[in-house]
């Protein structure tokens, strides 16, 4: 009799935690379809992953004013637009991500446009320092007339503020050579619906 009563409280200890895990990632699913940049509320348009050595590297996530699949579009959008990466691997060195954000850039920008925003280009990637570790987040924001933010944790690091600045960068996240196709089908929205539900748990996850 004390055995059945034993497992039949533990069931319900049992329902009781995944009930709560599962509302608190309910939560978190809705917490994450919007923030904002500049006052402004913006939307989550889509996620896509980096992969390494088979493993994810990290996520991405892509936040505008309104949905979007057009990459041009949203290159050359002239309102608050907002890419987070998450990083799901144990440690990272930022100043060699730094160099593979370098080295999309200018696959995706023409000579001329490096050469012009060369010296901005050179303070950008001095703002990668250290190590991240897994569940840290970079943060590129763009406000018009007040250029690229960049944030490591919410905490500001960095910003560029020249006009135009923000068009090589999201060329680096949505040009015709991006990380990876999948990556960039991810932020344009295209991800098919069960795909894009994984990757948003899987952005969490990262999180906790």
């Amino acid at each position: 009799m004390r055995t059945k009563l034993a497992i039949q409280i533990l069931s319900v200890l049992t329902l009781a935690v995944s009930s709560a895990a599962y509302s608190a990632n309910n939560d978190d699913m809705f917490a994450m379809q919007k923030t904002e940049v500049a006052n402004q509320e913006l939307f989550l348009n889509g996620l896509g992953a980096v992969k390494k050595l088979n493993s994810i590297y990290y996520i991405g996530a892509l936040y505008l004013p309104e949905k979007s699949d057009i990459d041009s579009d949203i290159i050359f959008l002239e309102k608050p637009k907002k890419v987070i990466l998450k990083f799901a691997i144990d440690r990272v060195s930022a100043r060699g991500f730094g160099r593979e954000l370098a080295g999309s850039l200018k696959i995706n920008n023409v000579p001329e446009e490096i050469a012009a925003y060369r010296n901005d280009l050179r303070k950008f990637v001095g703002f990668f320092k250290g190590i991240y570790q897994k569940g840290d987040s970079l943060a590129f924001e763009y406000v018009p007339k007040r250029g690229i933010s960049v944030k490591l944790n919410e905490e500001l690091i960095g910003t560029v503020t020249r006009k135009g600045f923000d068009k090589l960068l999201f060329k680096a996240f949505l040009g015709e050579k991006p990380f990876s196709t999948h990556f960039k089908k991810g932020l344009i929205g295209r991800n098919e619906a069960e795909l894009a539900l994984d990757l948003q748990r899987k952005y969490i996850d990262i999180s906790n």
